[in-house]
């Protein structure tokens, strides 16, 4: 017969083990789904057609972006490009960050809105400030650049961020703070960058 003192530190490693098993299927079937993801955008850029990475997905790949941070005008990355996904639903942004279909599509003039999670996708934002750079890669495969010309933080009423503009505007949002991981936030982080014209050195 087993002894009690055992049953206990028995279970208690069980359940520490499911715990373990369960975060390394989850993180396998995150990456997982970046490579399909991944292996859609190359199909959007050979053909210049939306491509869902998986049969039952109701998104697609609509854009590549990436963030530099500006070092004495060398720009360096931060974090990993991400892929945008179309629609900014609660099920795309569990995979990236995603775009509001009721702003500007990629590389389209007028305010091009991007939302994401502030524990994964858009847990970088924190790190930019003005100055930096953020490339857009449109479905055509051209690279846009974006400057940053500030960072804010809102109160989620204050939708006159989503506003549309007249000239090339990007809106990348997240909740706020970023060190709270409660499911719901009254704050926003707002990062709004402009349209640049010419080239920037990118590392």
């Amino acid at each position: 017969m087993i002894s009690m003192k055992w049953i206990i530190p028995c279970s208690v490693a069980l359940i520490g083990l499911s715990f373990l098993s369960h975060g390394a299927y989850m993180q396998i079937k995150a990456n997982f789904a970046q490579f399909l993801i991944g292996q859609a955008w190359t199909k959007t850029l050979a053909d210049q057609r939306p491509h869902k990475p998986w049969r039952w997905a109701d998104t697609h790949p609509v854009g590549k972006l990436k963030l530099f941070a500006d070092k004495e005008h060398d720009f360096y990355p931060i974090g990993q490009p991400m892929f945008v996904l179309a629609g900014a639903s609660g099920r795309n942004l569990a995979f990236g960050p995603s775009l509001l279909l009721n702003g500007a599509g990629i590389g389209e003039q007028g305010n091009t809105i991007i939302a994401g999670h502030r524990d994964t996708h858009f847990l970088p934002l924190q790190n930019v400030k003005r100055g930096d750079i953020v490339e857009l890669q449109t479905s055509q495969g051209v690279l846009q650049q974006y400057l940053i010309v500030s960072t804010d933080i809102v109160h989620e009423t204050q939708t006159e961020v989503l506003d549309m503009t007249t000239d090339n505007q990007l809106t990348l949002i997240t909740c706020y703070p970023f060190e709270d991981l409660s499911a719901n936030s009254d704050y926003r982080y707002v990062v709004t960058a402009k349209k640049v014209n010419g080239s920037h050195r990118l590392i």
